[in-house]
C-alpha cells in the first residue's frame, strides 16, 4: 500500500489524455471512485478516471484537503488560475468554478475543494467545460456513480462534513476578491509571516457569513497555498477588522447580509 499511494497521487497530478474540442460522449456505464487509505502517510484518496482522459481526485493528505482535475487542455502560459464550467447530476447549466493551475498545466486544484467534492459525491451526469490554449472551449460529458462513502472518507479524514448546509447559501467560488454584489468597506490586512512572503506569492480561500453591520463571522479556511506557512491562519485573523459595505440596489433598497455565505480568496505577490 505504501507504494500504491504515490503512484495514485502521481496519476492524479499527471497528464492522462489529450483533450478534444466540442463534446466528449458520455461513457456507456458510470465510473466508480477508487478509494485508497494509507494510515502511515496520513493519506486518504478517492480517484476516478474517464475514457475522455479526465481524472478526478479527492484527497486528504496530512490534514490538507484537495480536489483536483487532470487531463484538461493546457492552461495559458502565465495563468495562475482558470475558470471551469461544472455541472453535476440534474444541473443542465454549467456553473463557473475557480481553480488554481498546477505545475503540470493540464492539472487544476479547486479553490473550494470540500464544497466541490460534496457536489461530485451526488453522482450522475458530470459536465466540465474548459478553455484551451487555442481559445476553443472543450466540453466533457461523463457519467459518475454516486460516491457518498468514498468522498465521505476523504472529507472525514480532514475533519470536513459530507453534508454542510452552508453550501446552499454560498456565493462565490474562491475567486480573487469578493463576488458581486459584495464589496469591502474596510479591506482585510493579513500579517503574513516572513516564511510566507519568502515564497513570493500565495493565497488563502475563505468562506464567511456576513452580518448586517458588515462584520464577517464563522469564517473557515477552504484552501491555501503554499501550505504550512500560516497563510490561511493570517487571512483568518484579518477578518476581525474587515468590513463589508452595504450596497444600495437600483430601487434604493439594501440587500440583507444575513443568512448568506461568501467565498473569496486573499492573495499576495511579492514584487
Amino acid at each position: 500500500m505504501d507504494a500504491l499511494l504515490p503512484a495514485l497521487i502521481l496519476l492524479a497530478t499527471a497528464t492522462t489524455g489529450h483533450a478534444q474540442p466540442a463534446q466528449t460522449p458520455a461513457s456507456a456505464a458510470p465510473e466508480d471512485w477508487v478509494l485508497t487509505v494509507v494510515p502511515d502517510q496520513k493519506a486518504t484518496l478517492a480517484l476516478v478516471e474517464f475514457t475522455s482522459g479526465i481524472s478526478l481526485a479527492a484527497r486528504c493528505v496530512d490534514d490538507a484537503y484537495d480536489l483536483l482535475i487532470t487531463g484538461l487542455p493546457e492552461a495559458p502560459q502565465r495563468a495562475t488560475t482558470r475558470d471551469l464550467g461544472l455541472a453535476v447530476g440534474d444541473d443542465d447549466v454549467t456553473r463557473r468554478t475557480i481553480w488554481t493551475v498546477g505545475e503540470d498545466r493540464t492539472t487544476a486544484f479547486s479553490r473550494i475543494p470540500a464544497m466541490v467534492a460534496r457536489r461530485l459525491a451526488k453522482g450522475g451526469k458530470l459536465q466540465i467545460v474548459a478553455q484551451g490554449p487555442d481559445d476553443r472551449r472543450y466540453r466533457y460529458v461523463m457519467d459518475i456513480n454516486p460516491s457518498s462513502t468514498a468522498i465521505e472518507q476523504t472529507l472525514t479524514a480532514c475533519g470536513r462534513p459530507l453534508v454542510d448546509p452552508r453550501d446552499s447559501l454560498t456565493e462565490g467560488e474562491g475567486q480573487d476578491g469578493l463576488p458581486t454584489p459584495f464589496t469591502w468597506e474596510r479591506l482585510p490586512n493579513p500579517d503574513f509571516s516572513t516564511q510566507a512572503l519568502d515564497a513570493g506569492e500565495g493565497y488563502a480561500a475563505l468562506s464567511c457569513m456576513p452580518q448586517q453591520d458588515g462584520r464577517l463571522s464563522e469564517c473557515r479556511i477552504e484552501s491555501e497555498w503554499p501550505r504550512r506557512l500560516g497563510i490561511g491562519r493570517a487571512a483568518l485573523r484579518s477578518m476581525g477588522r474587515a468590513r463589508l459595505r452595504q450596497i444600495t440596489t437600483g430601487d434604493g433598497s439594501e440587500p440583507r447580509f444575513d443568512n448568506r455565505v461568501v467565498a473569496f480568496a486573499i492573495t499576495f505577490k511579492v514584487k
